[in-house]
């Protein structure tokens, strides 16, 4: 896996839920998600276990998660996800609210699409994201994704609605556009 001067991704295995269980135990990052804080270290162990099997039963999807490490002490500060199918991978990222604002989550999720596009069967990369949640929706647009519908009644969590934006990126658009930190 790639990394920049600011962050350093690595393969997500059980013996990072240890680092992980306090950032992921921050209520603010839930929002906007349908997910809530993992109810113990175990089971966020257990739940790394079954990502880090590498994809479904069946086959037919495969499961990549990354930690996202930043600075010379490697502090542990989110996750980046890719979920493979056929030609197109289902992306996400969560970076823990003490370190939001600080450009964590773009420079992981370049990393992770670069990633994914240099696998040539990967023709295409989706996003969905809550329609409330203006900083992800600005950084997909700022990655070159294009918003290609909306999502009424997607889900429905702590207490309401939620609507969702579906975006999408080509591996043409991505390979054709280097970012600056894209190498």
């Amino acid at each position: 896996m790639s990394d920049t001067k600011k962050i350093k991704l690595e393969p997500l295995g059980p013996e990072d839920a240890q680092d992980m269980f306090s950032g992921l135990s921050d209520n603010r990052a839930y929002q906007f998600i349908p997910d809530e804080p993992p109810i113990s270290l175990e089971a966020l162990r257990d739940r790394y276990v079954v990502l880090s099997s590498g994809g479904n039963s069946n086959g037919t999807e495969i499961w990549l998660n990354w930690i996202i490490r930043q600075g010379v002490d490697q502090k542990t500060v989110g996750y980046t996800q890719a979920t493979l199918t056929a030609e197109e991978a289902v992306v996400a990222y969560h970076v823990f609210p003490l370190c939001w604002r600080q450009g964590i989550a773009a420079e992981a999720m370049k990393i992770t699409l670069t990633t994914i596009f240099h696998n040539p069967d990967i023709k295409i990369a989706r996003a969905f994201v809550d329609t409330r949640n203006h900083a992800s929706i600005a950084l997909l647009h700022k990655l070159g994704f294009k918003q290609v519908r909306t999502i009424h009644d997607a889900d429905f969590f702590k207490g309401a609605k939620s609507h969702e934006y579906e975006f999408e990126l080509t591996q043409t658009e991505w390979l054709k556009t280097p970012m600056p930190s894209q190498t």
